[in-house]
Formats: structure tokens, C-alpha cells, sequence
């Protein structure tokens, strides 16, 4: 229990700067659309800005356009079908179907993530068909204009992302998803024996690259926010730079999982590894460890470094330096230094700051 109520703390607090901006733009968007522009009832409007914003700040810019566009496609393909057909029920069945296939022929690029586009789309000329009075279609494209473009000045030009923190919250993500990985390994080497769970390995690459996949998310908002929002064109080197880096990061956890399967294996089998494979699996889960608590990249690249000292085989001559399982922490612990990048480079991964 109280394993969990640390775990909801943390998805609050990292959530908290988010929560606070959607409830901000909600208020605005309502306050525009009814106050100023007096439409009787823009329930549209503050939805818009909650669904844009949400409680995370990946990718707002690309929700906030998908639903847009969806809107004004759905809209116009609403305004059509009710032309040619009524509102009788086939007709929402016309308008769903077109409206969706629309969407997806549309749905490459900036709309091809998620259902987003395709959801706005159809529920948009779903209901120009229910709502059925003149001038409903203007009023609700307004409304998601008008929420809309509230997320852009608030997700973009005031308080756009830290590019940065997007990268390194990422990064810590798969540091401890991998970090779990090779410490459990490490134990099963020295040891000699082979955990027997059959879903273990299944688990672990699934925690590992949805780590990715949240990798995969935090580099594309990076690269969005340092082109669009001018508070953080400065840091576009940089970031640049890091997403770079961060590509190697996907190849290291998965080189960790090969790892993790292939000496499970070769324990599974009977087959002794060398020593110096547990002292270099520890090394490099001591560098995840660091690097997933915050730590110093000067330190975690040092562990890594003398993981590949410890599986040279020009040091430690002899065929049990040239199995796969060897192979496999090698490449582990040389996509870890690609992954840090060079020493000039280092800046201290810290915990997303309060804002």
C-alpha cells in the first residue's frame, strides 16, 4: 500500500505544471467563447484545450493541430452528407464511413500519430448530423479554433516544454527499466542458475520498449518544440545534439535484452560464463542505476568503460572471451558510451526541476 501511494505522489508531481496549464486553459477557452464572443454554449472550446493539453506535455502542438483539422474535416463532411442524404440513421453510418476513410487518407505526417485526427474527424460530422440546426458546424470549428489556439499560446509561446527535461525524464525511464534487467542478471551469473519463470523475459522486453516507445515520444515533442516555439529555438543544438545521442540509447537497451536472453540461455544450458562477464554485467547495471537516479554521466561513463576493459579479449585472451553472451555485453556497454556521448559533453542528468 504504501509502494502505491508512492507511485500515485510521483505520477502527481510529475504531472502537476501540466494539470495546472489544461485547468488555466480551459478557464481561458470557456471565458473567450462564451464571455467574449457570446455563443450560448461552447462546450467545445474548453474540451478542446483539455483534450490538446492533457495531463502530459508530449506532443501538445501535434494534438492541438490533429484536432483542428479533424474538425473542420469532420465539419465539412458532415455539412455534405446532411446535403445529399438527411439525418436519417444510414446517413450517420455515410458519415462515420467517410469521415474516417477521410481521415486516414489524410493521416500521414503531423496526423498519422495516434487516433486523434481520425477521432475529431468523425465525431465532428457525426454531430453537424445529431446537433442538425443552421450555423451549429461554424460555431463548433470556432470553438476548436478558439481552444485550439489557446494550447499553442500557452503550450508554445508562453511555457513551451523543456526540451531538455523531455529527454532526460526519457532517458531515466530506460535507464531503470534496463538497470532492473542486468541486476537481475548479474545475481543469476554469479550464482549460476537460470530464473524459471517463462514470463520473465516477455515482461522485461515489454517494460523495456514501452521505456522506448515514451523515448520514441519525448524526441519527436523535442524536435517540435525547438522549431516552433521561440523560447527555446537557443537550446536547438543542443537538443539536437542529444536526441542524436538518445538514438543510441535504443540500440543499448536492446543490446542489454539480447544480453539478458542469451546468457539466460547459455545458463539454462549448463554452460559456466566467464567471471569477468558478472563483473562487467555489474558495471553496467551500476551505470543505469546512476544514470536512472539522476546521477553523473562522468561516473556512469566510467563503469561502462571498464566493462569494456573487462570483455576486451586482447587482455583477457581464451575462447571464453568469444561467446555470444560476451559479444552481447560488449556492444551493451560500447551503445552505452555512444549513448553519454563524449566527456565535453557531459552535463549532469538532474530530476525535472519544479516549475
Amino acid at each position: 500500500m504504501r509502494g502505491m501511494a508512492r507511485a500515485v505522489a510521483g505520477r502527481f508531481r510529475r504531472a502537476r505544471w501540466s494539470v495546472l496549464q489544461t485547468a488555466v486553459a480551459v478557464s481561458v477557452s470557456w471565458f473567450v467563447a462564451h464571455d467574449l464572443l457570446g455563443h450560448p454554449q461552447p462546450f467545445f472550446a474548453p474540451i478542446a484545450a483539455a483534450v490538446s493539453l492533457s495531463a502530459s506535455d508530449v506532443l501538445r502542438g501535434q494534438r492541438a493541430v490533429q484536432l483542428m483539422s479533424g474538425v473542420a474535416l469532420g465539419i465539412l463532411l458532415g455539412t455534405a452528407v446532411e446535403a445529399v442524404a438527411g439525418t436519417a440513421a444510414p446517413a450517420f453510418a455515410v458519415a462515420a464511413l467517410l469521415a474516417m476513410y477521410a481521415a486516414l487518407a489524410f493521416g500521414g505526417g503531423p496526423f498519422g500519430q495516434g487516433l486523434m485526427f481520425v477521432n475529431q474527424t468523425a465525431a465532428s460530422a457525426i454531430l453537424i448530423l445529431a446537433l442538425h440546426r443552421p450555423g451549429s458546424g461554424t460555431e463548433r470549428l470556432v470553438d476548436a479554433l478558439i481552444g485550439g489556439g489557446v494550447v499553442v499560446v500557452i503550450g508554445v509561446l508562453l511555457v513551451p516544454a523543456d526540451p531538455h527535461r523531455l529527454l532526460d525524464d526519457a532517458a531515466r525511464g530506460v535507464f531503470a527499466a534496463v538497470r532492473d534487467a542486468l541486476a537481475d542478471l548479474r545475481d543469476e551469473v554469479a550464482e549460476g542458475r537460470r530464473d524459471q519463470d517463462p514470463d520473465r523475459e516477455l515482461a522485461l522486453g515489454q517494460r523495456i520498449h514501452s521505456r522506448l516507445a515514451a523515448l520514441t515520444q519525448a524526441r519527436g515533442t523535442a524536435r517540435q518544440v525547438v522549431l516552433v516555439a521561440p523560447r527555446r529555438w537557443r537550446s536547438r543544438q543542443s537538443v539536437h545534439r542529444a536526441i542524436a545521442r538518445s538514438k543510441y540509447l535504443t540500440l543499448y537497451a536492446n543490446a542489454a535484452l539480447s544480453l539478458v536472453r542469451v546468457a539466460g540461455a547459455a545458463l539454462a544450458s549448463g554452460e559456466e560464463l566467464p567471471r569477468t562477464l558478472r563483473e562487467a554485467v555489474a558495471e553496467l547495471a551500476d551505470a543505469c542505476a546512476v544514470l536512472a537516479d539522476g546521477g553523473s554521466a562522468a561516473e556512469a561513463r566510467a563503469a561502462a568503460e571498464r566493462a569494456v576493459r573487462l570483455l576486451d579479449p586482447a587482455e583477457h585472451p581464451g575462447t571464453g572471451y568469444r561467446g555470444p553472451a560476451v559479444y552481447a555485453a560488449r556492444a551493451c556497454a560500447r551503445d552505452l558510451l555512444a549513448a553519454l556521448g563524449p566527456a565535453e559533453d557531459d552535463r549532469r542528468v538532474r530530476p525535472s526541476p519544479a516549475r
